[in-house]
């Protein structure tokens, strides 16, 4: 490649600063890098005219083959460190997995570098399924994902690469580094596949919405499409309760489809859903369970209309609570003028609820008494 374009960037970005910066270094003769203090508001049509000053189109592995082809390769990138201007380190200071292509024709592409699964050992669906998630954060982003690949001639079989093509030149770099990292936790969570306690907890916390596309429906996870219909609360509540009911707790994502590809975002504006799953909870499942989330979680790509997602996250309970049972003291039944409460012990069972019989009840409670009268007699 040509051996300027990364001092060149390097030049580019020193008289954006006014200055020489021990912070910007030549990894690469294609390569710069540099602090993310010294680079991060630089702008990146300043970035791309940096980069294209020096550049020949004698360079045939750079420049494009004809009128409607590509190059194979970008004339020079830039990768960030977090690191202070005081503390950067050309050899030694951690470089961001998020790297900023700049091509002949003036585009722009940023690839990511993710934790996946070991290509040598998972089928091609994975590699699918990473890319409709991506694909789909991407659209939500004004971006456009261009390809999801494992290159073993740079990565250990399990470090996977995305790359995407950004439009808005008008942004700053910080912008673009932000945004690749938003992708790689998209990508990362939504490879957890399960929605284990840990994922949810990064769901909530970090917004990353479509991750959940990567998802499926397990015995700590259940996917609702849309908020439960009047004649559906019954069986929401199921849900809840035999999450309560598990070991491992669980969580009841709503706005989440089931597609023939896989799962499918299906966002709705908050209303008073989760005030009904709060009451929900306190006045249907005896006991009520302990320390539950209940959070209209709005799509980091959607915060224009509020649309989002609904995340009831149920940790694992004490054993002194459960089992825990469905009720529902509005409609009690009446015996001999007594009332009769209707109770129902559900589980999960693989991916479904399952509500267990009369007998598998009734020894549940013969076990209990049996134990409390053993402590009794001491």
């Amino acid at each position: 490649m040509t051996s300027t374009t990364g001092r060149d960037l390097k030049a580019g970005i020193e008289r954006f600063r006014l200055g020489d910066r021990p912070d910007v270094a030549v990894l690469y003769p294609d390569v710069c890098f540099a602090s993310l203090e010294a680079v991060g508001e630089m702008p990146v049509d300043l970035l791309i005219d940096s980069v294209l000053t020096g550049w020949q189109p004698e360079d045939h592995l750079t420049a494009p083959a004809g009128a409607d082809a590509r190059a194979p390769f970008p004339v020079a990138s830039l990768v960030v460190s977090r690191d202070s201007h005081d503390d950067f380190h050309p050899e030694l200071s951690n470089r961001e997995p998020v790297e900023i292509q700049v091509w002949a024709d003036g585009r722009v592409t940023l690839e990511i570098e993710f934790q996946g699964v070991d290509v040598t050992a998972v089928p091609g669906a994975w590699a699918h399924t990473v890319r409709r998630v991506l694909d789909a954060w991407a659209g939500s982003y004004g971006v456009v994902l261009t390809d999801v690949f494992n290159d073993r001639a740079r990565s250990l079989p399990d470090v996977w690469n995305a790359a995407f093509e950004v439009a808005d030149q008008g942004a700053v770099v910080a912008d673009l580094v932000e945004l690749g990292e938003r992708a790689l936790r998209t990508a990362e969570l939504s490879m957890s596949g399960w929605g284990g306690e840990r994922a949810v907890r990064e769901l909530l916390a970090q917004r990353d919405t479509h991750s959940v596309l990567g998802w499926q429906p397990s015995a700590v996870l259940e996917l609702w499409p849309a908020p439960p219909e009047p004649e559906e609360v019954e069986l929401f509540v199921a849900d809840l309760c035999a999450l309560a009911n598990s070991v491992r707790g669980g969580a009841v994502v709503v706005g989440v489809g089931r597609g023939e590809d896989g799962a499918t975002l299906e966002p709705f504006l908050p209303g008073h859903l989760e005030d009904d799953v709060r009451a929900w909870l306190a006045e249907r499942i005896y006991p009520p369970p302990d320390r539950v989330v209940v959070q209209h979680v709005v799509g980091s790509g959607l915060e224009g209309d509020l649309r989002g997602i609904l995340v009831v996250s149920i940790p694992p309970q004490d054993d002194l609570l459960r089992p825990f049972l469905v009720h529902d003291n509005r409609r009690p039944g009446v015996v001999d003028g007594n009332t009769v409460h209707s109770v129902a012990l559900v589980e999960r069972e693989g991916t479904e609820t399952v509500s267990r019989s009369v007998a598998a009840v009734h020894a549940a409670l013969a076990a209990g008494t049996a134990l409390l009268r053993r402590a009794d007699r001491g």
